[in-house]
C-alpha cells in the first residue's frame, strides 16, 4: 500500500508542477502525459484542489497563483527564530532513545535537533549537507544519503539519495517542513526536497515529528511532503496559529509547544 501511495503522490507532484508550467491543462491531456486513466486524473485534480493547490473547472484545471517570496538562504536561516529553534531541537532530541536509527531532512531546525541529541549508539541518516559540522566530539554515527547538492539549502537530493534512503529501516524520523497545516499536512517550497521527505516517512517503523517554528504553522508551501495522518507529533513555539493547533490537534497529531510557561 506504501509504494501505491509514493506513486500517487509523485504523479501528484509532478501534476503540480506542469499545472505551474502551462497555468491550466485539460484532463485528457494529464491522463495521456501520465497514462493513467480520466477517473484517476479526476480523483488527483479533485484532492489537490480541496487542499487548495489549484482551481477545478469542467473538464481540467487551473493553477492558483500564489506570491512567492525569495527563499531565504542557509547562511540567513540560524539567525531567523534562533531561540525556538533550538528549544525545539531539545525537545525532539528528547524523544531519541539509545540505539536509535534516527531520519533528519535538511534545514536548520534540524541541525538543532541535531546538536541536543546526547543519548549513546545513535545512527543519524540524513540528506543535511551541514551536519558534517554538528557531530564532531559526539558519539553520533552520522550517514550521509548521496546524490545531488543543493547549496542554497545544504541539501542532497536525487535519484541515488533516493536508493540509499529505500534500504534504510528507521526507528523515529524527524523533519522539518516550510509549511504545516490541518488541511495540507507537511509541505516544502522545494520540488526535489519533497520527495525526500516523504520517503523519509515512508522510511520510518516508529513515530514521525514535525519539527517547525511558529511562523510555519498554517502556512501551505508549494509541494506536498508528508500528509497529517503520516505525522505522530509535532513541536513548535508559542507563536503558532492557536486556532491552527487546534485544528492539527483535532486531526489526531500530538503537539507539544515548547518555550511556553
Amino acid at each position: 500500500m506504501k509504494g501505491s501511495g509514493r506513486v500517487t503522490s509523485q504523479r501528484r507532484q509532478r501534476l503540480l508542477t506542469q499545472l505551474e508550467r502551462q497555468d491550466s491543462i485539460r484532463i485528457s491531456e494529464l491522463a495521456a502525459t501520465f497514462q493513467v486513466s480520466e477517473i484517476t486524473v479526476r480523483r488527483d485534480l479533485d484532492e489537490l484542489a480541496e487542499q487548495g493547490l489549484l482551481e477545478r473547472f469542467h473538464g481540467g484545471a487551473r493553477w492558483i497563483a500564489r506570491p512567492r517570496p525569495e527563499e531565504t538562504s542557509f547562511e540567513e536561516k540560524p539567525y531567523l527564530h534562533a531561540k525556538e529553534k533550538d528549544a525545539i531541537g531539545e525537545a525532539a532530541a528528547a524523544l531519541v532513545k539509545s540505539e536509535d536509527t534516527v531520519l533528519l531532512n535538511g534545514g536548520t531546525t534540524t541541525l538543532a535537533v541535531l546538536r541536543h541529541i546526547t543519548q549513546a549508539h545513535v545512527r543519524v541518516v540524513t540528506n543535511n549537507a551541514a551536519a558534517t559540522n554538528e557531530v564532531n566530539g559526539t558519539d553520533i554515527e552520522l550517514i550521509l544519503l548521496g546524490g545531488e547538492y543543493r547549496a542554497k539549502s545544504r541539501s542532497l537530493f536525487g535519484d541515488l539519495a533516493t536508493l540509499t534512503l529505500s534500504q534504510i529501516h528507521a526507528s523515529i524520523c524527524i523533519l522539518g517542513a516550510n509549511g504545516v497545516s490541518a488541511r495540507a499536512g507537511l509541505t516544502t517550497s522545494v520540488y526535489p526536497e519533497a520527495a525526500i521527505n516523504r520517503l523519509m516517512a515512508e522510511r520510518c517503523n516508529g513515530n514521525v515529528i514535525a519539527v517547525t517554528d511558529g511562523s510555519k504553522i498554517g502556512v501551505t508551501s508549494n509541494f506536498a511532503s508528508v500528509p497529517l495522518l503520516g505525522v505522530k507529533i509535532l513541536i513548535t513555539d508559542p507563536s503558532a496559529n492557536p486556532d491552527e493547533l487546534a485544528a492539527i490537534k483535532a486531526a489526531g497529531v500530538q503537539t507539544i509547544v515548547v518555550g511556553s510557561d
